[in-house]
């Protein structure tokens, strides 16, 4: 009996169907997809959108990452949480946090207050324009972090490079803008008095550094850098290589440095710096090589349960 009829008689596809099926099933299996950044022009500078809804097959991701550079300052500015934006706006509300990239000699932020104070004196001081005042002016350098739950002021200030990481929304309430003017002599839009119902009026209680220690494993080391309802952002540095799966949800690849190779879901990725990475939920294994550092970033707990209905795992 040749090998053709005794693979119909055992109930077996031919090896050509067999390897068609075969070849069919891998290409349906979820694989990593190279992202490419949507550019964005400011009166302060740039922003790189590089997971963001305007990116095919993204529309629903909960997720919004950016790269900012900013030539000027940005506004003073406070974001509504989810309940405020949702009956206000429609949409999300936006906690967000900064990995910061890189910065110019001498370059700070805001980031919060330096004192709790009223309402009443948040909104004098935004009709009189002190509100920098009470405003805490933190010096900035490369690898600090910043932790911005809705509610807290916040600038970044001229001369940085920040990586972002946000929930997906736009709802930004501007409090204070230096006065200046665009290319038509207007004056941007304030949001005073949506401002003063979704700020807190008391100092942050996080710090600029990451939430958790440097851990180091054979082949790379991995630090926790913010874990909060919506997102968990983790900073990898590669020697060797990494392996993981997206059994329990989407993955946010960004690449700070170096590069290397990605492999999973049938496909093979050159990554080098300035890449964005998407890997789908249910791939089941997934591996990085090089030397390169990657900023890997997933839902956090709320959007676990919003997404699937389950607990999830941070």
């Amino acid at each position: 009996m040749n090998g053709s009829a005794r693979d119909m008689r055992q109930g077996s596809l031919p090896r050509d169907r067999a390897e068609g099926q075969m070849k069919a099933e891998a290409e349906k299996r979820p694989g990593p997809v190279k992202l490419e950044p949507v550019r964005k022009e400011y009166i302060w500078g740039t922003e790189d959108w590089m997971l963001s809804w305007l990116q095919e097959g993204l529309e629903d991701c909960p997720l919004l990452i950016k790269i900012i550079r900013a030539r000027e300052a940005l506004s003073v500015q406070v974001h509504p949480g989810d309940e405020f934006a949702r009956t206000e706006e429609g949409k999300n509300g936006k906690t967000e946090m900064w990995y910061v990239l890189d910065c110019e000699p001498g370059a700070y932020l805001y980031y919060g207050l330096k004192h709790r104070i009223s309402p009443q004196e948040f909104r004098k001081r935004i009709q009189n324009q002190t509100i920098l005042e009470v405003c805490r002016k933190v010096p900035v350098k490369k690898g600090d972090v910043f932790y911005i739950p809705a509610g807290l002021l916040h600038a970044i200030g001229a001369g940085i490079t920040v990586a972002e990481i946000q929930q997906s929304s736009d709802v930004t309430y501007r409090v204070y803008d230096y006065n200046r003017e665009d290319q038509e002599h207007r004056k941007r839009e304030l949001h005073i008095r949506k401002a003063e119902q979704v700020a807190g009026f008391v100092p942050p209680l996080a710090g600029h550094h990451p939430m958790g220690p440097r851990i180091q494993k054979n082949g790379y080391s991995r630090t926790l850098l913010v874990q909060c309802p919506y997102f968990v952002v983790q900073l990898y540095r590669i020697e060797k290589s990494f392996e993981g799966d997206t059994l329990q949800g989407f993955l946010s690849l960004l690449v700070l440095e170096g590069e290397g190779v990605l492999t999973g879901g049938g496909q093979r990725l050159e990554l080098k710096a300035g890449d964005s990475v998407y890997l789908p939920k249910g791939m089941e294994a997934y591996r990085a090589e090089g030397n390169l550092q990657l900023l890997i970033s997933s839902g956090g707990l709320r959007q676990k349960r919003e997404t699937d209905g389950s607990p999830g795992i941070i």
